[in-house]
């Protein structure tokens, strides 16, 4: 089996055949400058080999590059193996995952092939889709040859990239190895403002009560404080489902800063909490409804995701 060893004597050689070695194909994209080669191998982490600076020959190796400052995440991808050159019948999807982390390049190994000459492997890698904030940039190539000959891929057969669907294709026999580095960037989501539990007016901030949906501010802290076994003066038909969802609609308007803002949130907070106040009555401190129990129940999960700062660009605020 052929392999390509990684010293200070070797590299420099493997990176002047690197350079010198282009494939037939004009413009030729794919070979890249000694830089960028030996800052990929350098910075490889978490691989399934016993030794690292080792890549054997038809290896595809793919790498994650998170630019310095990002937060660390996992990445998932699938290889998809198809011989080409003979054709033959694609091997089971693989799937495989890389430990990113900001301001390095962490890779690992999914496929060696073990064709000879013009024969080919097609080796199809698709990152799954990152979490909203973390957009694709960019997908690079590197090829890395034996030093002892190299047969082109027939016309057509190329490495190729879709950023659309997150996608690289490379073609390998072991006459030559590749490396296809996936970088990604987050972008921190915008914060339009900041949330208080129900809990949070009833305890600490009930000098911050503001009045809404028709009720003065005491009555307001009065539905704050009133508990399933110590209602006070406040009345909502023994339902404690009820008691909860007022009591989650009224810290959502007050996060959001009254009733003119009421749609200023997100979407589906916007949304649950038209239908909490068309489903919602009484005045002062009574509290009636129209809803059935599942339908409070789906209300009340939205409005208290939202009020616990789930929700993209409205965190929870700082309690102090």
């Amino acid at each position: 089996m052929k392999t390509f060893a990684r010293g200070s004597t070797v590299v420099l050689a493997i990176a002047a055949f690197a350079m010198a070695c282009t494939d037939p194909a004009s413009p030729d994209t794919r070979v890249p400058s000694a830089g960028p080669m030996l800052a990929i191998i350098d910075q490889i982490g978490n691989y399934p080999q016993s030794n690292p600076d080792v890549m054997t020959a038809g290896d595809v190796r793919v790498c994650k590059t998170i630019p310095a400052g990002d937060p660390n995440l996992t990445f998932t991808f699938t290889a998809t193996v198809t011989p080409t050159i003979p054709p033959g019948v694609p091997l089971a999807p693989v799937q495989y995952q890389i430990n990113g982390v900001g301001g390095s390049t962490v890779c690992t190994d999914v496929f060696t092939s073990t064709k000879n000459g013009a024969e080919l492997d097609q080796v199809v890698i698709v990152e799954s889709a990152p979490p909203v904030n973390w957009a694709l940039t960019a997908i690079d190539f590197v090829r890395i040859d034996d030093g002892a000959g190299y047969d082109p891929p027939a016309p057509g057969n190329d490495v190729t990239a879709v950023l659309g669907t997150r996608t690289a294709t490379v073609y390998v026999n072991n006459d030559m190895g590749r490396i296809v580095t996936f970088t990604n960037d987050f972008t921190p989501p915008t914060v339009t403002g900041c949330t208080y539990t129900k809990g949070w007016y009833r305890n600490n901030g009930s000098s911050t009560v503001i009045a809404v949906d028709g009720r003065t501010v005491a009555e307001a802290q009065a539905i704050f404080n009133a508990t399933p076994g110590k209602p006070g003066a406040v009345t909502f038909g023994g339902d404690n489902t009820l008691l909860n969802l007022y009591q989650q609609l009224l810290a959502a308007l007050n996060n959001l800063g009254g009733d003119a803002n009421a749609h200023d949130g997100p979407d589906a907070v916007d949304d649950a909490i038209d239908d909490a106040l068309a489903g919602t009555g009484g005045s002062g401190t009574n509290i009636t409804t129209t809803l059935t129990q599942t339908e409070m129940s789906d209300l009340i999960d939205t409005l208290s995701a939202f009020n616990e700062g789930t929700f993209t660009g409205w965190p929870h605020c700082d309690d102090n």
